[in-house]
């Protein structure tokens, strides 16, 4: 009689210990998968300072959009910015050029569960002209969405200037 109820104590001991190692595997689990907003907007902020830092003659696509550019005259400055290069695009009317641009920046840094927008907005005009669009689900369903912005000036000769405008690069999940 007493191994029967000792065999009962180890069975229920058993059963209350899986039960128990099931819950914290999956409590454990589902803090993994949450993404964390903190670092999407450092992401925002880093690529945005990627495309401010960056030369044109030091950026290397594998999909030769600059080398492209420049060997059909559209790169004037080498020594110039990514961000002004493709605000240089966009004032020259070139913003198909400036699309392709974008994209390759853009799709070489940014992984694809993230959807993004890159948009010019002209102050004066009021026109918002969005340079690249990659949506992995829409900006209304997305659980959040963070933006940096930053001014826009852009001098083509010693008499024609654009801007101050706004450029607003978005990150949404």
């Amino acid at each position: 009689m007493k191994k029967r109820g000792a065999y009962f104590f180890v069975l229920d001991a058993l059963i209350g210990g899986a039960i128990f190692l099931i819950s914290v595997v999956m409590i454990m689990g589902s803090y993994m998968n949450a993404p964390q907003t903190k670092q999407t907007y450092t992401l925002a902020e880093d690529l945005m300072d990627l495309l401010l830092k960056t030369k044109v003659i030091e950026f290397r696509d594998s999909e030769g959009v600059v080398a492209f550019l420049s060997d059909n005259g559209y790169i004037t400055n080498p020594q110039q910015s990514l961000f002004q290069q493709i605000a240089e695009l966009h004032y020259t009317n070139n913003d198909e050029l400036a699309f392709n641009l974008t994209k390759v920046i853009v799709d070489s840094l940014l992984e694809d569960q993230y959807g993004m927008n890159y948009t010019i907005r002209e102050t004066k005009t009021g026109i918002n002209t969005t340079i690249y669009n990659r949506s992995a689900e829409t900006l209304e369903s997305a659980q959040f969405t963070l933006t940096s912005r930053k001014i826009t000036f852009f001098s083509l000769d010693e008499t024609t200037f654009f801007g101050p405008d706004i450029t607003e690069f978005k990150i949404w999940s």
